[in-house]
């Protein structure tokens, strides 16, 4: 039972961080986007897909 319950808390640690990198990485595209700054370099930067990118652009007009 414990190494159930480890490997759900490991995993429970993995979702977490891959949530916060999401977090990160929409956060500096917003920002880049407002700058005004080319889809190319945001898209090189944040990582992002581009038509997440896109989706973003046109949240904040």
């Amino acid at each position: 039972m414990c190494e159930l319950m480890q490997k759900l808390q490991d995993e429970g640690r993995a979702e977490g961080r891959a949530e916060g990198r999401l977090e990160e990485q929409t956060s500096l595209a917003i920002s880049m986007l407002r700058d005004k700054e080319p889809i190319d370099k945001i898209i090189k930067y944040s990582r992002l897909s581009p038509e997440r990118i896109h989706e973003l652009a046109e949240q904040i007009r």
